[in-house]
């Protein structure tokens, strides 16, 4: 690996930056393509300390890059754990890239009421109709299957008074909390009992496979080419008109029976499990938003330092460059360019899982050979050393 280190006056410094800029990214043919701003952000959001011996690691690590999957907090995925309805339902509208579009129509939907000191939901709790409703805007849900899931049964209602009434024994002490305040704090814990036996119920894999099968547009199959489904041991669980759709799903290899022959339509799905799902099926969804990917193997690497000039207060910035030339799989080059630096604008990058681990471009080494992730922006987001 070859150094550049620029120790020149300022004003030299200056002029030949433009030159030395250029020469840092345009010496191999083909394209180059830059890393994007927030990538230290990623890497935060995408490093898990409990997924190291996971068979999904890899799939819940790029889904993290790719802004699908977000951790629970203090770096914990849970992989284990299981996936409910509404959960199911954010990971596709962010696989299909309107999570921006969500939660502008759940802040549209938003109520203030007046709850004296207390809070009784999340921003994401307040974002999730938005969510929701997106999804039944893009056919992923029928408002049928949405009703279906919030019908309550006689013994749930009870058992959610039995419950709320309990709760408010603590608030009907308060004696600085008002009417209006007192039934705005009933209203909200009765609405998140609710939830708790509906939205937040574990998503089966009946359902997920059909909330994919929807996202990806896929046309049932009837008749002849019906057959993988009955080489699945318990294909007669599955709801009748949900067979042409889960036969789709299983010739397309995103979803499939167990290593014993079933499928298991009722039951739950992990976390784990649901990464792997979306990572199979983010190949055609993501070219769909102009998502693009490359493989090649990586000729050169090359490290160097520049400087920069702020714009605001005109003080000089180094900046670590790092150039890394691929010879793609197609015969054509690209150059994949991260920069780091302390001024935000010039500070480029993109995740990189390499040997198990989630990593950064510094990772990459020559004869790497990697496959690599570029957004409709044309910024590389992900790269996957194999």
């Amino acid at each position: 690996m070859r150094k550049k280190f620029l120790l020149v006056p300022v004003i030299i410094m200056l002029l030949l930056t433009p030159l030395l800029s250029t020469y840092g990214v345009s010496h191999a043919l083909g394209q180059s393509y830059e890393g994007v701003k927030n990538y230290e952000a990623l890497y935060e959001n995408s490093y898990f300390t409990d997924i190291n011996n996971h068979f999904a690691r890899k799939s819940i690590i790029k889904m993290s890059a790719l802004s699908v999957l977000r951790g629970m907090g203090k770096h914990k995925f849970y992989p284990d754990y299981k996936v409910t309805k509404e959960q199911a339902i954010v990971f596709i509208v962010r696989l299909m890239g309107l999570e921006e579009e969500a939660q502008i129509v759940g802040e549209k939907l938003m109520k203030e009421i007046d709850t004296g000191a207390y809070q009784f939901k999340s921003p994401q709790d307040d974002w999730i109709e938005g969510y929701i409703k997106v999804a039944q805007s893009k056919n992923i849900i029928t408002r049928e299957e949405a009703k279906k899931i919030v019908e309550l049964s006689d013994e749930q209602k009870d058992q959610i008074e039995e419950k709320l009434a309990e709760k408010m024994l603590v608030y009907d002490k308060k004696k600085n909390l008002t009417e209006e305040q007192l039934k705005n704090i009933e209203n909200s814990i009765r609405e998140n009992l609710e939830r708790s036996y509906t939205w937040k119920q574990a998503a089966n894999r009946e359902e997920v496979a059909l909330w994919i099968a929807k996202m990806l547009e896929i046309e049932p199959i009837h008749g002849k080419p019906q057959q993988k489904i009955y080489t699945i041991k318990d294909w007669k669980s599955i709801k009748t008109t949900d067979i042409p759709m889960i036969e789709a799903i299983v010739q397309k290899g995103i979803m499939n029976k167990n290593s014993k022959g079933y499928f298991r339509p009722k039951d739950s799905v992990t976390r784990g499990q649901i990464a792997v799902i979306l990572d199979k099926a983010s190949g055609e969804i993501l070219k769909k938003q102009g998502y693009k990917k490359l493989s090649g193997t990586v000729e050169e690497v090359e490290s160097y330092v520049t400087s920069e000039q702020n714009g605001r207060s005109m003080d000089l910035y180094g900046v670590e460059n790092s150039t890394f030339t691929i010879n793609n799989d197609d015969g054509s080059y690209t150059e994949l360019v991260a920069n780091k630096s302390d001024i935000r604008d010039l500070n480029k990058g993109f995740l990189v899982y390499k040997n198990g681990m989630l990593g950064l471009p510094k990772n990459i080494a020559a004869y790497d050979y990697i496959k690599y992730f570029m957004n409709n922006e044309g910024k590389v987001v992900f790269v996957e050393v194999e």
